[in-house]
């Protein structure tokens, strides 16, 4: 019996594109970094920050570090709010909490994702919002999952849905036994979704109650 649903935040709820590559760019700027091509910006949202620094940007942790760091000040500015609700989900959110719990469970720091909760009037949807530490110590979707598991006592994962955009969310979902949505109208292309094998796709947020009424028979 599913019991609850883990969210992903950028790209499942919310559209961050703007602020999360203005804050990028702005870091690469101040550290005197090569620009990244707009594909490559993108490839930025949805995973832990300092992983995709080192990644896309070449960059040493430490060098990772200074570049969050700069990335932090644009975004705790500007970026955080440069965000927009994907229109249909407050709508399926409401739908869905008539039945299930709901949960924000996100690689993006816990501090952030409940001053955007709040401000984009998402909060009373959600039972609880679990992200990552300033420091990203705790940052990977898996991490997030069990930390967020382990808050709420819901360790069976057959009774847990999680619902994301990116390959790490549904990469995640597998490490603990968890069925997974994977939406296709975020940041994560076809191809990398299909390859991660989630439990069902979801178009557009319209649909997931009845995605999630189909996991649930």
């Amino acid at each position: 019996m599913l019991k609850a649903l883990f969210f992903d935040l950028d790209g499942t709820l919310t559209d961050s594109q703007q602020g999360i590559v203005n804050s990028i760019k702005y870091s690469l700027h101040k550290l005197q970094l090569p620009e990244l091509d707009a594909a490559t910006l993108k490839l930025f949202i949805g995973p832990p920050l300092l992983a995709s620094y080192q990644k896309y940007s070449g960059l040493s942790a430490a060098d990772a570090q200074l570049a969050l760091t700069a990335y932090r000040e644009y975004y705790t500015d500007k970026g955080i709010f440069e965000n927009k609700v994907y229109p249909g989900i407050p709508a399926a959110l409401t739908q869905l909490q008539q039945n299930y719990r709901l949960y924000i469970t996100t690689s993006k720091p816990e501090l952030y994702a409940q001053q955007i909760s709040d401000h984009f009037a998402l909060s009373s949807y959600f039972t609880g919002i679990y992200g990552a530490s300033m420091d990203e110590s705790r940052a990977g979707k898996s991490e997030i999952i069990a930390y967020a598991q382990s808050e709420t006592g819901l360790t069976q994962g057959q009774n847990l849905v999680m619902v994301g955009d990116r390959e790490n969310d549904i990469n995640g979902a597998h490490d603990h036994g968890l069925n997974s949505i994977a939406v296709t109208y975020g940041f994560g292309a076809q191809s990398e979704l299909s390859a991660a094998a989630p439990s069902a796709f979801a178009a557009l947020p319209t649909d997931l109650p009845q995605v999630v009424a189909q996991l649930d028979r």
